[in-house]
């Protein structure tokens, strides 16, 4: 029998649930077929609107879910780990390569990665290696969201709904909004669930904390059974410098060129809006991972023998706040896992579409949003499929396809900044990149290569080397609009 608790758990959600496909169908009424305005909302979004597209996009499970888990498994600590320095790089990479890729979009009208670099370098195939690189790395990270869902869901009703059926449940919402409303859609959906989830995760700060006996009670709490150690778990060893550096780098590279954050700088209706994004970025990543980090951390006294750490904080949730309130946190979790579900699917058809159907083919532009509506269709199903098929944890799993993002970085940025690169440049890096990441991953390459640091360092000296190399062994091609982009970045850092 379904506890009357479960009712106002699973009825709150489902009004939340309900008002987000509101939110959608009233931006699918207002967007048209039109590629450019179902793709890229006409390139209008405002301050507000691109913070939370940029911002709640990027805020996925593994700050809901994997940044408590991780200070659970390995003490506050966890929070450098992660974001002490992405959150100066971030803001400074969109004031410089930001600007450019947004300069780039407006004068030639892309909309894809792969676009900006077929055209630089008059090349034919790179619109397709990033679309197949960019799945690669972006369905493990779907993945973490989805994983996320059913995870938190099935913690909260204790079972009631298992993980099967709350991923399924949130795939679907997140499918319906993206169909229908495209760009326009995610963007004003991230708005709106974005604002719950900050105002979610700020009030439980401060909740959870006075049901321990304050915020100096709680730590205590967490001292008494850790030897006094705050920064990482008793008994267990920290995380070195070198895998500290290592995991700055992943993410710092890694997080500015997923391909929906990457496409939504093109969105900005103005300069003036990534100036703004610049500054307040980097106040809100502080403002949700503050209390992420510390209320996984504080759960290291409250349950101290979780079987599993992604757990901590759907836990603490449930056992230590009153109904209704669970209703409500369970909506500021799922917002965060949603908001950044929307942006990476809608991103991966958008260059299906683009970079495929667009290049290849002669399709209408009607056509063109039509196939990248079936796109989202079958990633969506893959997506579900492969969280069924894989309980990893989900900072384990995020860490993977960082590092793939951030072997990207590179040989993306060049196009903008390295006069002298060529296509071949960013062939080599890009293929490299890959294969040794993978070639760490799946053993073929010795730890031992790594000199204590995360794979990603040595794979990416040796690409920054090979990129080198090809450079100057190859010429740039004569029909490559060199000329326009050196123009078009006078005067910009």
């Amino acid at each position: 029998m379904v506890s009357t608790a479960n009712l106002i758990i699973l009825g709150i959600t489902a009004v939340y649930l309900l008002v987000v496909l509101g939110v959608g169908q009233l931006a699918s009424r207002v967007t048209s077929t039109s590629r450019e305005d179902f793709l890229m909302a006409d390139r209008s979004f405002n301050t507000v609107v691109l913070l939370a597209a940029l911002f709640a996009t990027n805020m996925t499970a593994v700050v809901m879910i994997g940044a408590p888990g991780l200070a659970y498994r390995a003490g506050a600590g966890a929070y450098g780990f992660f974001v002490a320095l992405f959150a100066f790089l971030f803001p400074v990479f969109v004031m410089t390569l930001g600007y450019r890729i947004w300069l780039v979009g407006k004068e030639f009208g892309h909309i894809t990665p792969g676009q900006i670099l077929n055209h630089r370098w008059d090349a034919d195939y790179l619109g397709i290696l990033l679309l197949v690189l960019f799945t690669i790395w972006t369905v493990p990270y779907i993945l973490v969201g989805v994983q996320g869902a059913g995870i938190t869901l099935e913690a909260i009703t204790d079972g009631l709904i298992p993980y099967w059926l709350g991923a399924l449940v949130t795939l679907a919402v997140v499918a319906v909004y993206v169909y229908q409303g495209g760009m326009r859609g995610t963007g004003w959906t991230n708005t709106f669930q974005g604002a719950v989830f900050i105002l979610f995760l700020l009030a439980i700060f401060v909740w959870i904390p006075t049901r321990l006996g304050g915020f100096q009670a709680a730590t205590q709490a967490v001292a008494q059974i850790n030897d006094g150690v705050f920064l990482n778990r008793a008994g267990i060893p920290p995380f070195g410098p070198k895998v500290w550096f290592s995991q700055a780098l992943v993410v710092s590279f890694g997080a500015f060129v997923y391909p929906h954050l990457f496409i939504r700088y093109m969105t900005a209706k103005s300069i003036t809006t990534l100036k703004n994004i610049s500054v307040l970025y980097p106040v809100a990543v502080v403002l949700v991972w503050t209390p992420a980090v510390l209320l996984g951390f504080w759960g290291i006294a409250q349950f101290p023998e979780l079987a599993n750490t992604d757990f901590v904080l759907p836990t603490m949730v449930a056992e230590l706040l009153p109904v209704w309130a669970i209703g409500f946190a369970l909506a500021g979790i799922l917002a965060a896992l949603m908001s950044s579900i929307d942006g990476q699917v809608l991103t991966l058809s958008t260059m299906f579409s683009e970079d495929v159907v667009r290049e290849f083919f002669d399709r209408s532009e009607e056509e063109e949003v039509w196939y990248s509506r079936v796109f989202l269709v079958v990633i969506f199903a893959a997506a579900y499929v492969g969280a069924l098929l894989t309980r990893e944890s989900i900072v384990d799993t995020a860490t993977f396809a960082f590092s793939g993002f951030a072997l990207m970085f590179f040989p993306i940025i060049v196009a903008f900044y390295w006069r002298r690169s060529t296509k071949e440049t960013a062939y080599a890096g890009l293929l490299w990149g890959f294969a040794g990441i993978w070639a760490f991953e799946l053993g073929l390459l010795p730890p031992a290569l790594t000199f204590g640091y995360l794979p990603f360092v040595p794979v990416l000296a040796s690409q920054l080397a090979l990129m080198g190399v090809v450079t100057y062994a190859t010429s740039v091609p004569e029909g490559a609009p060199v000329e326009k982009y050196e123009r078009l970045f006078e005067d910009v850092w």
